[in-house]
């Protein structure tokens, strides 16, 4: 019961302190494209449809990024959460 709590009190710990620790939120420096009112040609649309998927890609590329700093992150919470927990349970028992 009392590793239970001192995890339980450890993940709250970890959970404020990602919130402090980082104040600064990233964003993205993708460029959207400007669709004309009307396609002149085929070279138009084609140039448009290929700004299209560089702007998804851009976007994409983004996300993965931040969802890997999510992982390190969440990796360095539940390391420091085992370090406490496997302190209570083995030096303080």
């Amino acid at each position: 019961m009392r590793a239970l709590l001192a995890s339980i009190f450890m993940m709250c710990m970890a959970a404020s302190a990602l919130t402090i620790a980082d104040p600064y939120q990233p964003s993205h420096d993708c460029s959207k494209p400007d669709k004309p009112f009307e396609f002149e040609d085929e070279w138009e649309l084609e140039n448009f449809n290929s700004e299209v998927e560089d702007y998804k890609q851009c976007i994409s590329d983004f996300v993965d990024e931040q969802n890997e700093a999510v992982r390190h992150h969440q990796n360095a919470a539940q390391d420091a959460i085992d370090e406490w927990n496997s302190f209570v349970n083995y030096e303080l028992n």
